[in-house]
């Protein structure tokens, strides 16, 4: 009978334990990201100007709903801006600035990138490597400067449309205590061309954040329409 305080003081902060690890159970999300872009080059007037650079330049630009903003609440309204400019059939490099609405935010929040991107293919496997450089126009403390690296690998099938695409894409916060890997995105997809201008992608994202006190998982479609103006 003796050992009867101690026992329950032991069940108790069992309890407690486990009701601790219930509360820091990462959120599950299911979200809806949908997107419409054009591409094509820049325009005729500065053919002349550019010389043989002209036909490795690319616009594209993206208008895009989204039921939440990766790794912060919200529904956002978006326009992105790029401009590419392809160095040689392995490399490619990119500017490209987004307009957004928050629904959590007042006013236009900004963001831009400077992104440097590798593919290559091996008869009919296609491999990528993507580097992004990431700064958001928000205050000091929050996520402002984001590294974010993504690996990705694709098969072409013979005489057959829907080819996958997988990739996993790690990103890092710099700020003021260093670098903190925040989120992980893995993505599934495939994209079907009704012809060279028109194309439409789907896939399915799963993100994970980490490095928080309360993570959140979210599954998230993804669907994209393209108008190709110029093919590539």
């Amino acid at each position: 009978m003796r050992f009867r305080g101690p026992l329950l003081l032991l069940i108790v902060l069992a309890c407690a334990v486990a009701q601790a690890q219930e509360a820091l159970r990462p959120t599950v999300r299911q979200e809806l990201w949908a997107a419409a872009a054009v591409q094509g080059r820049l325009p005729v007037f500065l053919k002349d100007l550019m010389g043989d650079s002209y036909k490795r330049v690319r616009l594209r630009n993206e208008l895009g709903y989204r039921s939440a903003d990766v790794f912060f609440a919200g529904k956002q309204t978006y326009l992105d801006v790029n401009l590419r400019y392809k160095i040689s059939d392995l490399v490619s490099v990119a500017y490209e600035h987004r307009f957004a609405s928050r629904a959590s935010v007042a006013g236009i929040q900004h963001r831009s990138i400077v992104q440097a991107q590798i593919e290559k293919t091996f008869t009919r496997v296609e491999t990528g490597y993507r580097f992004i450089y990431q700064h958001s126009f928000i205050e000091w403390g929050d996520q402002r400067e984001v590294f974010r690296n993504r690996f990705q690998l694709g098969y072409n099938f013979k005489n057959w449309k829907l080819d996958p695409q997988l990739s996993v894409e790690f990103f890092t916060w710099a700020g003021n205590k260093g670098l903190s890997h925040f989120g992980t995105r893995w993505s599934l997809g495939t994209e079907y061309a009704f012809s060279k201008a028109h194309s439409l992608g789907l896939s399915l994202l799963h993100d994970r954040e980490r490095d928080t006190a309360w993570p959140t998982r979210r599954w998230i479609w993804s669907v994209t329409y393209s108008l190709n103006l110029r093919g590539r």
